[in-house]
């Protein structure tokens, strides 16, 4: 089944469910180099954390995590892990907070507390309402990756700025006043899921300071570094890959 909000895999129906939150800008096929991997022991729904129609009120983690949590009822989901990763992470942190007890194990995957801050967030709107998305593509791609992995990578560098020209305007809008408005540093703190943080050495928007303070802040967390920038699911697919089905088969 899928749609442009979601997409569940139609095999292995009798494994647990581990949904998988990609990326601002991104779309379900960031979960490309994993998905043979994770599927070989759950069973996945790509949740899109992009909400709709930016300036109209409702672009909001806290209602994207909402409408996650009525897509699991309406699919029959009682428990499910969370994964997600930048943007998705706050949706994850949303979800650990506000309803527990429907999260078995969460995943903050190249995320923070709170992403960036709020002025830098105003003036990336402003700056893609005035110029364009498309002409902003290839420097916001390149705060993705690391610098060696994408000078080695020069066509997938090309795919996302490519994915990123032709991506909606008003969804990606949304999208940063969302991440803008969110700030769960003196939350997070409440969150008693057992979770995992992967953080990428180099990653500039989700520093390592940034998981550093996730997992001081929740006692339940373990944390893992890769030699990574923004994405360890594309860069670090096969350690991601591992770090996921460690922590999620074999509980503390």
């Amino acid at each position: 089944m899928e749609n442009r909000d979601y997409r569940l895999s139609s095999s292995n129906s009798d494994r647990p469910v581990l949904v998988l939150g990609h990326s601002l800008g991104t779309n379900f096929s960031l979960w490309d180099p994993v998905i043979g991997r994770l599927e070989q022991n759950f069973r996945l729904l790509f949740y899109n954390p992009h909400p709709r129609q930016a300036g109209a009120g409702n672009a909001s983690v806290e209602s994207r995590g909402k409408q996650l949590i009525e897509l699991l009822d309406y699919l029959g989901f009682q428990q499910i892990d969370f994964c997600g990763v930048s943007m998705s992470g706050l949706i994850g942190q949303w979800l650990a907070l506000a309803k527990p007890k429907c999260i078995r194990n969460l995943i903050l995957v190249n995320t923070a507390a709170r992403i960036g801050n709020p002025e830098a967030w105003q003036e990336r709107i402003n700056l893609v309402r005035e110029t364009g998305l498309a002409e902003l593509a290839h420097s916001l791609v390149a705060r993705w990756f690391s610098p060696d992995f994408a000078v080695q990578n020069s066509e997938l560098f090309e795919r996302f700025a490519g994915q990123l020209c032709s991506f909606s305007s008003e969804d990606y809008l949304a999208a940063c006043e969302a991440i803008r408005d969110s700030d769960f540093r003196d939350q997070v703190a409440g969150i008693t899921t057992r979770t995992l943080i992967i953080a990428g050495r180099y990653d500039r928007a989700a520093t390592l300071t940034d998981a550093e303070f996730l997992h001081q802040q929740i006692a339940s967390s373990q944390l893992v570094v890769f030699p990574c920038g923004h994405l360890a699911c594309l860069e670090t697919p096969r350690e991601f890959a591992g770090a996921l089905a460690e922590f999620l088969l074999r509980p503390d």
